[in-house]
């Protein structure tokens, strides 16, 4: 929770009547957090990857530091600080009847990124994943339109171009994937989530990584306390893990450092 406040504490927008525009949204945190949010203190590096593959261009900077944070904590941002994992968790805390989601369905994040933010960006010009993004249009499209501020730098409403045929289409999507969060684990970040698709790809060799004791019993309370739905002791080092520890419940999982002493020293 922490985490979602200050991401996004610019406040000052709210007085300006504007997208926050100061030197912090040059940096980007490396979880889905929209640029456009009013409040948004930083950059989306989803938003940035699209901007770029418009441009035809290399987005070194935003490659470069999904690349330095995968390789050393692997997908623990979405575990720790993503502030759509936050409204997730919170909503499957809803009562209802429970349903868990194929393996399957899982690599269709990897298709999203390589579609909506990379290909068709680059052959339309467009930023389709963030047109279509329910954290987007929940923490930014629909704020900015109850809210219809009218810019004073241009004397127009801040969304003047909002409300087409795209927003009621990622109003649709909102509202499916509202619906799952109540019934599943986490499915944005399992299905959908370009973010995660990317760091994912370092959760077997990142630095920090979880390990499962040799005498591990098979209690299943790994499985039972995981927001991602695994059952850590047979899927260690899986894709869906986003490190967020709540696992170590059980005694047998810990977390593994390149600090760690060996076993035979402590």
């Amino acid at each position: 929770m922490a985490s979602t406040v200050f991401t996004n504490s610019f406040f000052a927008s709210y007085a300006t009547r504007a997208v926050n525009t100061n030197s912090l949204k040059g940096v980007c945190i490396p979880v889905l957090n929209c640029y456009s949010c009013p409040s948004a203190l930083f950059s989306c590096p989803i938003g940035t990857l699209q901007h770029f593959s418009a441009m035809h261009a290399i987005p070194f900077y935003a490659l470069g530091l999904i690349g330095a944070v995968g390789a050393v904590v692997g997908r623990m941002p979405c575990g720790w600080i993503c502030p759509f994992g936050f409204i997730q968790d919170l909503m499957y805390r809803i009562r209802s009847r429970k349903y868990r989601i194929s393996q399957l369905f899982t690599y269709a994040k990897y298709l999203v990124l390589l579609l909506l933010v990379f290909i068709i960006p680059y052959q339309t010009g467009q930023p389709w994943f963030s047109k279509l993004c329910p954290a987007g249009t929940l923490s930014a499209q629909i704020p900015w339109l109850l809210w219809n501020p009218v810019n004073p730098a241009t004397g127009l409403p801040v969304m003047a171009d909002a409300g087409g045929l795209a927003f009621y289409i990622s109003l649709l999507i909102l509202a499916g994937f509202l619906f799952w969060f109540v019934v599943s684990k986490r499915p944005f970040c399992r299905v959908a989530c370009p973010m995660g698709a990317l760091l994912s790809l370092f959760n077997r060799f990142s630095l920090v990584r979880l390990k499962v004791e040799p005498n591990c019993d098979g209690c299943n309370l790994c499985e039972v306390s995981c927001p991602m739905d695994l059952n850590v002791y047979e899927e260690i080092g899986s894709k869906d893990c986003i490190l967020c520890l709540e696992c170590m419940r059980c005694g047998h999982v810990r977390v593994m450092t390149p600090f760690a002493l060996p076993e035979e020293v402590r």
